[in-house]
Parts: structure tokens; C-alpha cells; sequence
């Protein structure tokens, strides 16, 4: 793996040039015509500042804080635009999904940042519809509540039939829990550095991990897991922690660490059936307490912190798709890309999420260039049917594509195997009128990536086997199976119309 850390710290990266004056604070026009105002300041100087000074300084540090803020957004505009950060080569439709991609950011990190505390903790959305990066996995629900070492949380989940999870098979039909739940319990999310080397330090961490295979429920079909720094003595529940020793393997170091965060991972497969869970968290020694309003220092405090942190996450992704994923060139001079031009990489664990990549899961990813005429066709052939597998798209911003007005990510329920338990997955910019078809949105570049998960582990010899090769589309049907099924424009409509109303449903945008 490449990294390139010659880059300038972010103190270089600003201009202090460019602050405004800051205002000087004087009287109102209304108080400054009273004939008595000379003696209200000989008040002031024999007995001190009145109540309004504070307010002054107040003013003063958050008008400062606000246009540090506003610095350091012009500084992450650098990011989408300039060749020091490595974005993708500009394009009309490249840079209004970058400046798209930027406010996403802003919404996330303000909500994260004004709303989220440890004491007082609540799940938010990581990504949505919205906010989509990391090469998000569409078929997942992504939630994150803070949570610190210092306290015992309790997490409660209910939801419907999960015998899916115990048998690792397929439920009768009906209302269901998503395919699949993962919660883990980690350090913080990678790309705050803005920098790669952040991935060979250790700073992005799994300590504990536990999924739906594993969690035991109560006797109502209900789950509790706590998390804590120590397992209390006698408790025989479900448990995560927030405080273990770990081994740094890129430096052999063993250190204490701390979670910051519960990751949770909601993955759907059969979205016509599959609702999202209830949960909920709490801090068990805050419950019922007061959360305090944040003062003028904390809040000048976030804005200060706020441009910084979407910059670096920018850079850090940008950066990322230039030099390990190797998107546009062989930067490390091996003579092989990481991603393979048209092709595909065989399922593998994944080397890019900097230690807080989904608990189990295995990944295969690749490129695609294409012209409109042009379709990549992947196949899938293995001999264990794996509990979950994914297909998706995503732009050069490490977005996946809108996943709920288009077909542009195939679980697999919506793509099933065929008899011989092979997959076909067509990456086309025009609808090729079967299944499997996988829509670009307009995208001529991107990359495309799958997830795999087994109930059980399988051998080297039981995971997928996949094989890409590119074909004109008016050739496609000569490389596909014979009676390969075929999809009409009102089903494909259906296919649509179904995906919207499961996306609103899953973010429960009513």
C-alpha cells in the first residue's frame, strides 16, 4: 500500500490574511443622545464592567470562531479543486456531485459535533441519502452513537422475525429483521488526519465486535447488549467493549484503548420485506439527568473545529482513491493496479477501511470505463451460497450512486442465483432489459465493488469466484446463459418504484 504524507499541515494550509476586522462594540444610537450617559461610564469605571461585557467577549469569540469557519470551508472548496489534494479529473458532472459531496459533509460533521455526547448518547445517521461516503454500502442502514470508557451503556433492540440470524437461512415471508445486524464498538471513523498515514497508526480501530449470529435473545424474541470497560462479574448478556488492549501491527506496540463510538451496521437483502430495527441507548448513570445548553466558548469551540474536519475528510478520501485504490494510474510502480481497469478482484478482507471496515465481512472490487454502447459484465460462480452478498456502484467522490431512483445496487435477493448458483451483474449506462442490470446513472467512470458474508466461515476454496469482460451491448445476450431472464420496461418500473418506497421506508423519510 502507497502513502503519500508530503503534504502541507493545516496551519500552512490557512490564511490568516484573510480575517476581517473584528467589530468594535459601542453604544446603542438610542443611548448615546441621554445627557446622563457620562455618568452611567463614571459608574462603570468605580465599580467594573456591567453585565453586557460578557456578552461582548462572547460576541467577540464566536465571530471569530465563525469566520475561522469560514476560512477553512474556502480551504475544503481546495480539496474538490485542486491537484494537491488529488480529486477527480473535473467534469460537469464530477463537480457537482464534489460540491454536493462538501455539503453533505458540513451536515454531518454539524450535527455529529453540536448534537452527539457520550453522557447523553443517541444514534444519528452516518450516511443517508444525503450524506453518502466511504464507499457506502447501499443495501445498509449506517448508525453511530458516542460513547466513552468512563460509563455502562445499555443498547436494546427489537424488531421483527429474526430467526434468520439463528438459522442462517431464509424466514417464511412476511415483516423480517434486516438480513443482518452488526455492532461494533471503535476508536472514531477514519480520514479526520487528512492524511494516509492515520491508516498505518492504529488510530482507526475495531475493540469489540458482536453481530446477529451471535446475539442471544431474551425470551420475547428481544436483544440487550451492554457495553462497558469491564465485564461486570456474574453478567452472562450480551456484552461489547469499550476499553481493551490492543495490538498495533504496524508498529508491534500494545496499547489501552478507548471506544469513541458504537457503529451499527443494519443490512438488507430482501427489501420488500426486511424493516429496520428499534433501538435505543442509554448511558446508565445519566439517565434522567439534564444535558447543560452549550456555552459561547463550546460552540465557538465546534466552529473552529467544523471546516477543518470536512477538509480533512475530503483529502483523506481523495486521497485514498489516488494511491491505494490506484482509481486513475499505477502510482506505486509495480506495474499492476490495485483495482483492476474492467475487471474485478477476487473476495479478499478489505484493506482500505483502516480497521473499522464492517465486523466479517469479505470484499471485491474494480473499475469501469465505459462508453454508452458498452456493458461490463460480472460473473459469479461459487460453491457456498453466501448468507449476504452486495453489488454495487460508486462515483469518484467514493459515493455510491442514488440507489433509490435508480437500479444502480443489486442485493442478493433483488439479483438471485441461477439454478447452477451463478450471478451475472450487467454494468450498463442503457437499460439491456435483463436482470441483473446495474445502471451507471451517466457515470463513464467509477469504481464497482461487492460484500460477502457466511454464517460460517468458508474455506479459500468455497468463496465466490468472479470474471469480468467488457462487451457491446447489442453482443450481450451471446456472453449470458440461454433463458436468462429478461426484464420488461413495466417491470422494471416495478423494480424502481419498490426501491423508492423501501429507502423512504429504511430512513423513515415519511
Amino acid at each position: 500500500m502507497a502513502f503519500y504524507t508530503n503534504q502541507p499541515s493545516g496551519d500552512a494550509m490557512r490564511n490568516d490574511n484573510t480575517s476581517k476586522p473584528e467589530p468594535i462594540a459601542s453604544a446603542p444610537a438610542w443611548l448615546r443622545g441621554i445627557p446622563g450617559l457620562k455618568i452611567v461610564f463614571a459608574i462603570i469605571l468605580l465599580f467594573g464592567q456591567p453585565p453586557c461585557a460578557a456578552a461582548d467577549d462572547s460576541a467577540q469569540t464566536l465571530h471569530r470562531a465563525w469566520e475561522t469557519l469560514l476560512d477553512d470551508l474556502a480551504l475544503a472548496e481546495d480539496t474538490l479543486v485542486l491537484s494537491e489534494h488529488y480529486p477527480p479529473p473535473a467534469s460537469s458532472r464530477v463537480l457537482a456531485d464534489g460540491y454536493r459531496y462538501l455539503l453533505a459533509h458540513l451536515n454531518r460533521e454539524i450535527e455529529m459535533l453540536i448534537r452527539a455526547d457520550p453522557r447523553f448518547p443517541e444514534f444519528f445517521r452516518s450516511m443517508d441519502m444525503l450524506r453518502k461516503w466511504t464507499g457506502e454500502n447501499p443495501d445498509t442502514l449506517y448508525l453511530k452513537a458516542p460513547i466513552d470508557a468512563s460509563g455502562y451503556y445499555e443498547v436494546t433492540i427489537a424488531g421483527a422475525n429474526s430467526d434468520e440470524w439463528r438459522t442462517g437461512g431464509s424466514a417464511a415471508a412476511g415483516p423480517k429483521a434486516p438480513r443482518l445486524a452488526i455492532f461494533q464498538t471503535i476508536t472514531r471513523v477514519p480520514g479526520y488526519s487528512g492524511e494516509l498515514a492515520e491508516m498505518g497508526n492504529c488510530e482507526n480501530q475495531t475493540l469489540d465486535a458482536i453481530d446477529g449470529f451471535s446475539l442471544r435473545p431474551d425470551s420475547e424474541g428481544h436483544y440487550t447488549i451492554l457495553i462497558g470497560a469491564e465485564r461486570p462479574g456474574g453478567y452472562t448478556g450480551n456484552f461489547l467493549y469499550s476499553r481493551k488492549e490492543l495490538i498495533c501491527e504496524a508498529t508491534g506496540q500494545t496499547t489501552v484503548v478507548d471506544a469513541g463510538l458504537l457503529a451499527v451496521r443494519e443490512v438488507f437483502s430482501d427489501w420488500d420485506n426486511e424493516l429496520p430495527l428499534d433501538l435505543d441507548i442509554r448511558r446508565l448513570d445519566a439517565v434522567g439527568h439534564n444535558r447543560p445548553p452549550l456555552d459561547a466558548d463550546q460552540l465557538a469551540a465546534i466552529m473552529t473545529t467544523l471546516g477543518t474536519r470536512v477538509r480533512n475528510q475530503i483529502r483523506f478520501w481523495n486521497l485514498l482513491m489516488a494511491f491505494p485504490m490506484e482509481i486513475n494510474d499505477d502510482r506505486n510502480g509495480d506495474g499492476v493496479r490495485a483495482l483492476p481497469v474492467n475487471g474485478i478482484n477476487q473476495p479478499a478482507p478489505p484493506f482500505t477501511a483502516g480497521g473499522v471496515a464492517g465486523a466479517g465481512q469479505i470484499y471485491a472490487a474494480g473499475i469501469f470505463e465505459l462508453e454508452d454502447d458498452e456493458a461490463l459484465v460480472i460473473s459469479m460462480k461459487t460453491l457456498k451460497e453466501p448468507y449476504y452478498v452486495g453489488f454495487q456502484l460508486n462515483n469518484l467522490w467514493m459515493e455510491g450512486p442514488d440507489q433509490q431512483n435508480y437500479v444502480s445496487s443489486l442485493s442478493g435477493a433483488q439479483n438471485p442465483a441461477l439454478s447452477d448458483g451463478s450471478r451475472y451483474y450487467i454494468i450498463a449506462a442503457k437499460d439491456p432489459g435483463v436482470r441483473g442490470w446495474v445502471d451507471t446513472t451517466g457515470l463513464r467512470k467509477g469504481f464497482h465493488a461487492m460484500r460477502f458474508v457466511f454464517s460460517e466461515a468458508p474455506d479459500a476454496g468455497q468463496l465466490p469466484a468472479l470474471e469480468a469482460r467488457v462487451v457491446k451491448l447489442d453482443q450481450l445476450r451471446n456472453v449470458l446463459p440461454a433463458n436468462y431472464p429478461t426484464v420488461s420496461k413495466t417491470e422494471r418500473e416495478k423494480e424502481i418504484a419498490a426501491r423508492q418506497q423501501h429507502i423512504k421506508m429504511r430512513w423513515r423519510n415519511y
